[in-house]
């Protein structure tokens, strides 16, 4: 009798556990990051997380499309099909908060490639904390984004590496001695650079003679650099992203300056939204390849044939981040957070922007290059 009971309860126990497991993954009819996990054992799936429309859709669909070129190449991993997951975060750090929370909490991503802008991926590296999703943004360069722990890594070099190295730069290879800069006072990226080129100039013996901050939004910038015309320069120095560029170009050539435009690796694309590009002409500006490598035009076909449009640098930076991300899941052997965020850690990734590898902060070990515009075209100036 004994026994019988025991054989019964046995049964039972394991026919409500059967029955829990059903329920989960059965839908709540829950849209919000309330919604129970949806376990996935058919994909292996990837998230992302970027501005979708907007001023920096141009970035976040970039990044977008990049992953899943690198997705469509290796199509498996641990002998799973891949799947990617994305979100508009709308270039917001909430919005990139609820996205991250969806994907892990709904889509059972076990990685995240994002988000695109410093802002919004700082606010997901820290979200992460307690969880420890591997996180790789192909594009955030803010200093703070890596350091929100141990599992979070980014695929681009930081706003202070890049400061560093277009101060020396101008300093050495350009011989100027004095800078003027106009900035963006609201913008994370464009305040961070300008600070850290007017420390890296001085002390190489520069004088930055002028420093013109301007509102996020502005388009007319010609207060500022009514101001900078009047000085005695070498080089101005522009730390923004490409579409305050293009107008401060036009604007600072009918003032009459002609020192120098030079400026960081928001400019990528910049050519693509002036009507004159005469007004750019022999500027430069730092970024993360150079046009003329081999593999470098390999992508740029392929992407323009797939998606219709030119990659920017941002494109570049998402696939090989996606890659090594893909690289770490195979090197762990399976899908824990920390497994692979130890092979992301000691990875050594060769990629069509050359070997990518992690310092104790997760950033990357990788040059800067620099690109001068020369007859309407990119043109490699140096590294």
């Amino acid at each position: 009798m004994k026994k019988t009971k025991k054989v019964l309860a046995v049964f039972l126990t394991a026919l409500m556990a059967a029955s829990l497991v059903g329920c989960a993954k059965e839908p709540t009819g829950d849209s919000g990051n309330n919604k129970e996990p949806e376990v996935k054992t058919d994909s292996v799936v990837i998230g992302h997380i970027g501005p979708h429309d907007g001023d920096l859709s141009v970035y976040g669909l970039a990044v977008k499309n990049g992953a899943t070129m690198a997705i469509q190449e290796v199509k498996q991993v641990l002998g799973r099909d891949i799947e990617m997951i994305s979100y508009d975060s709308k270039g917001d750090g909430t919005e990139a908060v609820n996205a991250y929370n969806k994907l892990i909490d709904q889509d059972g991503a076990v990685a995240i490639i994002g988000g695109v802008v410093s802002g919004e991926s700082t606010a997901i590296g820290s979200s992460s904390q307690g969880i420890g999703t591997p996180i790789l943004s192909p594009s955030a360069t803010a200093a703070e984004f890596s350091l929100t722990g141990s599992n979070v890594f980014r695929g681009c070099y930081t706003d202070p590496i890049q400061a560093t190295q277009i101060a020396k730069f101008v300093a050495e290879d350009l011989g100027a001695t004095t800078a003027a800069i106009i900035y963006n006072t609201g913008d994370a990226y464009s305040d961070g650079v300008r600070q850290v080129f007017t420390d890296e100039f001085t002390a190489a013996g520069g004088e930055v003679v002028a420093s013109e901050g301007y509102a996020a939004g502005d388009n007319d910038f010609k207060t500022q650099l009514t101001k900078i015309a009047q000085l005695d320069i070498d080089v101005l120095f522009v730390p923004n992203y490409y579409e305050d560029v293009a107008l401060i170009a036009k604007q600072a050539k009918e003032l009459g300056i002609d020192a120098t435009l030079v400026g960081g690796d928001g400019w990528d694309g910049v050519l693509s939204v002036t009507d004159d590009a005469s007004v750019l002409e022999g500027a430069i500006f730092a970024n993360h390849y150079s046009i003329e490598d081999p593999a470098i035009q390999e992508f740029t076909t392929s992407y323009t044939d797939q998606f219709g449009t030119a990659p920017n640098a941002f494109a570049y930076l998402a696939y090989d981040s996606t890659k090594a991300m893909l690289q770490a899941i195979e090197d762990a052997g399976n899908t824990d957070s920390e497994a692979i965020v130890k092979a992301l850690a000691g990875i050594s990734y060769d990629g069509i922007l050359g070997n990518m590898q992690f310092d104790e902060n997760g950033d990357p070990i990788k040059d800067v290059a620099f690109v001068t515009i020369k007859d309407g075209k990119y043109v490699t100036y140096g590294k």
